[in-house]
């Protein structure tokens, strides 16, 4: 079979508007992944064009292939997660706002609801789009989303099962949710207009191939290849090029400023050949260091026009500066707060941040740093996603470099905390006696051993397979009579709270697993010292057994103890009021 393929750049509206195309989700593909991060990144990404009129906004690509049954669909080999994520908007639309636009009528170009309706379903009978992933999703993808009305009176998702994904349902539900919401805060022409831009200026590439072994090996080379990398040969060969022209008419100080530039550029790579970062990741965070706001065009087209008026030569320069900058105050910094700040999970804005400070030599970075930290920590453990933080981080990038005293960028932190209550929702989130499961549950105990550790050159502790969250009173401990005194209300009360908590390396966690608390104490004393656990935050329980506190037992009373001890130190470190948490002295 011959193999090819076709690329085409279509508007949503003609993605979906195809007569001809229907799509489905092939077995072979996961069920439906995305939570709040990526439906509100994709969200905010659409709106932001929309508000700033960008032309032909690019939301990425989709390859397809031709299956050889006779059903009419095409398969979906690579951009499933986008297609499933508007077609629930799509039905969002459908079921919450039929007058959508009712009033438009001199546009040629109005999304009505009869469109949005042809957008779901071809000629009211097939599905623009079927789950083929398992035999259930369709069915649940049909009843919760795709049936007239079904999105109208969705039920909420909690956290446990939105972690499921084996029952992409929940995800279905949570991502309709969220565009409920979106939708609602606009008001009726707003959110017209809006849809209008949606279907009509928003474009992806479909790739078209001829057969499904075709595309996945397609699939497969684009992201081998990398973009990130091709973005960063498009940089150089636009500033080469920029060169070239401004010095053809002397071709020996032509190739004096080549060589010039090659060499700052070769050296810019050197340098970041062992760092965190790739080329173009560096060229973005510069890219948001020299716009201080959230760019409009794609990085190649930002910094094309940021460079146009510029020296190459001094571009070049500055890039490597800027490179050997990070390397030193990032890459191989001894800075338990920058230690810290790794593992959160917006690295791209908080260094920006960091490296925004340390290029503009600005005279409060170690205040900005600690008020960094505790910002995004208390954001992350709030559960707030990188679109509702990207927009200060841009305003405190802005601030630095305008030279704002530390308390005017104080006060843009404690604003956000304060409008979207952030506060509170860190609270209620450790409050919780399901948190053993969070993402921010390991970096949080590592954030207050950090603090614990006094040497004044500490290492980065890894967060991998070596280092292990370990429960004191274990998840199966009715299998040893030495917790007897552990009653299935402490348990659970307590088991999966914050208070029962720590750090252990990995082999010293599979040895003390699931063992009586004196074997758990003798696994905990064989750190680098007798009697001593490599972790300070293990230390206090030890310590405590030693002293013959509590009886040598593990119980509520420990716990509670436990409970003090965390909320007061999370308290120290984050700086914040925690007294109501210790009064209420347990998980809810």
């Amino acid at each position: 079979m011959e193999e090819s393929f076709k690329p085409l750049s279509v508007s949503v509206s003609q993605l979906f508007g195809d007569p001809k195309t229907l799509y489905r989700i092939p077995q072979y593909q996961r069920p439906y992944k995305w939570v709040n991060e990526q439906v509100e990144q994709l969200w905010d990404d659409v709106f932001d064009a929309y508000e700033n009129n960008v032309d032909n906004y690019f939301l990425g690509s989709v390859i397809t292939a031709k299956n050889s049954d006779e059903s009419g669909y095409i398969d979906v080999v690579d951009g499933q997660q986008r297609l499933t994520t508007l077609m629930i908007l799509f039905c969002v639309l459908r079921d919450n706002y039929e007058d959508i636009n009712i009033d438009d009528n001199g546009n040629p170009f109005t999304v009505d609801i009869d469109a949005i309706k042809a957008a779901i379903s071809l000629n009211n009978r097939n599905k623009r789009l079927k789950l083929f992933t398992h035999l259930n999703h369709q069915s649940d993808f049909l009843k919760t989303i795709l049936e007239d009305g079904a999105t109208s009176t969705i039920e909420s998702v909690t956290k446990t099962q939105l972690k499921n994904d084996q029952e992409p349902v929940y995800k279905f539900r949570n991502t309709a949710i969220i565009f409920k919401e979106k939708l609602a805060s606009l008001d009726s022409e707003a959110r017209g207009k809006f849809v209008n831009y949606l279907f009509n200026r928003v474009q992806l590439i479909r790739i078209d191939c001829s057969n499904r072994d075709f595309a996945i090996k397609l699939f497969q080379v684009l992201n081998d290849r990398g973009i990130d990398l091709t973005a960063a040969d498009l940089i150089k060969s636009y500033l080469i090029g920029l060169l070239n022209s401004r010095y053809k008419d002397d071709k020996e100080l032509l190739k004096n400023y080549e060589q010039n530039f090659i060499t700052d550029w070769h050296s810019m790579e050197e340098i970041m050949k062992n760092s965190d970062l790739n080329l173009s990741e560096l060229f973005t965070m510069y890219e948001y260091y020299l716009l201080a706001n959230n760019p409009k065009k794609s990085l190649t087209e930002e910094l094309q026009e940021l460079f146009k008026k510029e020296d190459p030569n001094k571009v070049v320069a500055n890039l490597k500066d800027f490179a050997s900058l990070y390397d030193e105050k990032i890459v191989n910094t001894n800075s338990k707060i920058i230690y810290s700040l790794r593992y959160i999970r917006w690295g791209m804005y908080w260094k920006t941040i960091t490296m925004t400070a340390f290029t503009e030599k600005y005279k409060y970075v170690d205040e900005l740093l600690r008020e960094l930290r505790r910002f995004y920590y208390l954001s992350w453990i709030a559960g707030k996603t990188l679109s509702q933080i990207k927009q200060t981080s841009f305003n405190v990038i802005k601030a630095i470099k305008d030279n704002k005293h530390i308390n005017y960028i104080k006060k843009i932190f404690e604003n956000k905390l304060e409008k979207d209550k952030i506060i509170v929702l860190v609270k209620e989130n450790l409050k919780s006696r399901e948190i053993d499961e969070e993402t921010w549950i390991k970096p949080l105990l590592l954030l207050i051993e950090y603090e614990l550790t006094d040497n004044s050159v500490p290492h980065f502790i890894k967060i991998e397979k070596d280092i292990q969250l370990e429960h004191i009173l274990p998840k199966k401990y009715e299998q040893y009579k030495e917790w007897g005194y552990i009653t299935d209300k402490v348990a659970g009360i307590w088991l999966r709270s914050v208070a029962n908590l720590t750090l252990l390396s990995g082999k010293k966690n599979v040895e003390a697993a699931n063992s009586p608390f004196q074997t758990k104490m003798e696994v905990y004393s064989s750190g680098k010292e007798k009697n001593t656990t490599s972790f300070r935050v293990s230390q206090h329980i030890l310590d405590d057994y030693k002293n013959g506190k509590f009886n040598k037992k593990w119980d509520e009373v420990a716990l509670k103890d436990r409970w003090q001890w965390f909320i007061e130190n999370f308290e120290r470190v984050l700086n914040i009021d925690c007294d109501d948490l210790k009064k209420q002295g347990r998980p809810e």
